[in-house]
């Protein structure tokens, strides 16, 4: 774990292609190759396990959110639309905490391997907010597509942070999260929309007004 988030730290600050085994094995304070080598065989096995990793690190402080069972579905998603804009304002877009942003884009066009396992790392994100999207079912209109719905809500954050980054400004994310939320609302059933106006919109936490905008 010492030896991938030294990796993890060095390749954020330049790219997968210009890190070295050197570069990760003075990051993380080691006596020579040898100890490097004995527990990953290349840089590639090891740009896998810095993958994983970050997408861990994700799952374990975002994800958890779109499983917690004190909140219904549709706040739980709230929630962590809250999460991912409050993590990006913190880092001054700078960071990101997208599990699959630039330096996973990088290394998915590196070879193939390294594309399987950033799709992998975006079916399982997807399938997270899918199981939120099933879950919530009863609130919705009968003819929702979670898996696309999911897909949708992916993609759009993928890119509003990615927007946010080159821009270096979290409005760009903050203007986008208050449009998905709103168009997540507009699968909810009509009967049900007052309590979605308040899970995914409300005045209080929306997302838009928290930004003074």
């Amino acid at each position: 774990m010492q030896i991938v988030e030294a990796a993890t730290a060095v390749m954020r600050r330049q790219g997968f292609q210009q890190t070295s085994v050197e570069d990760v094995i003075h990051e993380a304070g080691l006596c020579g190759k040898g100890h490097f080598y004995h527990y990953f065989k290349s840089k590639e096995e090891l740009g896998y396990a810095v993958l994983v990793h970050h997408f861990e690190v994700f799952a374990e402080s975002g994800l958890a959110v779109l499983r917690d069972p004190m909140l219904p579905p549709l706040a739980r998603l709230d929630e962590f639309i809250d999460w991912i804009v409050e993590c990006q304002a913190e880092s001054g877009c700078c960071g990101g905490v997208s599990p699959c942003g630039a330096l996973a884009t990088e290394m998915a066009e590196q070879h193939e391997g390294f594309r399987k396992h950033v799709d992998a790392l975006f079916e399982r994100w997807t399938g997270q907010v899918q199981a939120l999207l099933w879950e919530a079912r009863p609130q919705m209109v009968d003819n929702v597509d979670t898996e696309a719905l999911a897909r949708f809500i992916v993609a759009t954050l993928e890119g509003a942070l990615f927007m946010s980054r080159v821009k270096r400004d979290v409005v760009v994310l903050e203007d986008v999260a208050t449009g998905l939320r709103r168009f997540v609302m507009s699968h909810v059933r009509a009967d049900e929309r007052p309590d979605a106006v308040r899970e995914l919109v409300g005045t209080e936490r929306s997302v838009g007004k928290e930004s003074g905008r």
